[in-house]
């Protein structure tokens, strides 16, 4: 889970090129898909979509930490934009 660039490059496929090039000046130790830190999530599960032109959608993504002494959900917005065929996270509202 942890940022790096190799991973950055894994999931560029999935990404809009504007957002790539935000992300490349990310710090490598936090999580900027979900947190913003390196307090990472036990799972996720999607929420409410909102269409908001013919290429562009958002949606929630719930995430949830829970353990022996914590259970806590947190909400994110993603931005999506078809591309070429192709739907591409855009932005991460956290």
């Amino acid at each position: 889970m942890k940022f790096s660039t190799e991973n950055l490059r894994r999931r560029e496929k999935f990404l809009s090129a504007d957002f790539v090039k935000d992300l490349q000046n990310a710090p490598p130790e936090i999580d900027v898909f979900t947190t913003n830190s390196t307090d990472y999530p036990k799972a996720f599960r999607i929420g409410g979509c909102e269409i908001k032109a013919a290429d562009k959608a958002a949606f929630e993504v719930l995430l949830f930490w829970k353990d022996d002494t914590r259970s806590e959900q947190r909400a994110i917005n993603v931005e999506v934009v078809k591309q070429n065929d192709k739907w591409l996270i855009s932005k991460i509202n956290n």
